[in-house]
């Protein structure tokens, strides 16, 4: 809790922020003022906050409150301005303003209800990742929200295709290059049996899979069996035609897309000594790798297994009432059990952060930290070996 110095409550919006400052001992200091998220605004909020500093001749620390991309350029103003930054869950802040009796509601009693709430509980300032992390973490997460997009249009496209040649599936993977180019190439079923296209589907079949000439026959001979098929049980419709085209040229951009992400991410993880420790676990590999370290950022910050197993939200909350109770646990828990399933197959990682009497077992018997990353490769392959 802060105890020894004023504070400044933020509410932030979109456009505008409100600045409600309180004094070391919790009550309101100067009058709530807004300004613009501009330049000019920005450095006259900086202007009054550096004036309550100069009257208690204490360095102000800054509350606000967690809301996403608007935040984000709120936080790294001040953080850059040297000053300490506590970003507060929105859970928690709104959770103490339900709780007042008058149920008043503006933004500046908001911004004052949040520097009220750093005297009342303890918070950990903001944690600033240095570049390289920061890097990582965006161009990551960059990546998992096209990879969704691409399942989507995987998605939209299989169910077009089966419109049109139901068997298709069956022939080729929907979501490989060799399909892809196939359908964005001869785009209808007809084209598929036209005899002017057959070397060039040969071809096609031959080199995309790199599976050779047997392969691409037996692969052609099911694309004109599908073709034929498709005559009788598909739906012989132009729309339909175009829906696929316009799908599969979609995942063919994406697919370019997440190729150069993945380029510019190995860059960046590669700075990383972790980075490489992480991919010799076995289960684990680039992409699986570089997320992780993009979410966690510096594991070193971590001064025991179980703020790290807090900080991935995956330590069980528990609520119980009576004889009954249910546990659940958290958001990037059931991430790492999907990317585990997904990318590696492999729960390995899952196993050592959820794990936290083992972690601390092998940290007691090795009279080291298990969070140093030499440490975490041995504890895995200790594990992966039994």
């Amino acid at each position: 809790m802060i105890t020894n110095c004023p504070v400044i409550g933020i509410d932030v919006a979109k456009d505008f922020c409100f600045y409600a400052a309180a004094s070391p001992n919790g009550t309101p200091f100067l009058k709530p003022f807004k300004t613009l998220n501009t330049k000019q605004g920005l450095l006259c909020a900086l202007e009054q906050i550096k004036k309550v500093g100069e009257t208690f001749r204490s360095k102000p620390v800054i509350s606000l409150e967690s809301t996403g991309h608007y935040s984000a350029r709120i936080v790294h103003f001040f953080l850059k301005q040297g000053f300490e930054v506590f970003l507060i869950n929105p859970l928690i802040s709104h959770s103490i303003k339900n709780s007042l009796v008058r149920k008043v509601k503006t933004d500046s009693v908001d911004a004052f209800e949040l520097a009220k709430l750093l005297f009342l509980q303890d918070f950990h300032p903001t944690y600033i990742p240095s570049d390289t992390f920061a890097n990582l973490k965006i161009l990551t997460r960059t990546r998992y929200h096209l990879a969704s997009q691409r399942t989507t249009l995987l998605n939209q496209l299989v169910a077009a295709i089966e419109q049109i040649a139901p068997l298709f599936p069956k022939v080729l993977n929907p979501a490989s290059l060799t399909a892809l180019t196939l359908l964005t190439t001869f785009t209808s079923p007809a084209e598929w049996l036209k005899e002017a296209n057959q070397q060039a589907i040969l071809l096609l079949l031959e080199t995309l899979p790199r599976q050779g000439k047997i392969y691409g026959k037996k692969k052609y001979e099911a694309l004109l069996e599908c073709a034929r098929d498709a005559q009788v049980t598909g739906i012989d419709l132009t729309a339909h035609v175009t829906t696929v085209l316009f799908y599969a040229n979609g995942m063919l951009f994406i697919d370019k897309q997440l190729k150069t992400l993945d380029d510019q991410i190995n860059e960046v993880a590669k700075q990383i000594p972790e980075f490489t420790l992480l991919k010799s676990i076995p289960g684990i590999g680039f992409t699986l790798a570089s997320m992780i370290l993009g979410e966690i950022g510096d594991i070193n910050r971590f001064t025991n297994a179980k703020q790290l197993v807090a900080y991935c939200g995956m330590d069980p909350s528990v609520r119980q009432s009576g004889n009954y109770g249910n546990k659940g646990t958290g958001t990037l828990f059931h991430t790492f059990i999907i990317l585990s399933y997904s990318e590696t197959k492999s729960l390995s990682l899952v196993r050592y952060i959820y794990n936290v009497s083992n972690v601390q077992f092998y940290s007691r018997k090795s009279g080291k930290s298990l969070i140093h990353s030499s440490n975490v490769s041995a504890y895995f392959s200790t594990r992966e070996s039994s």
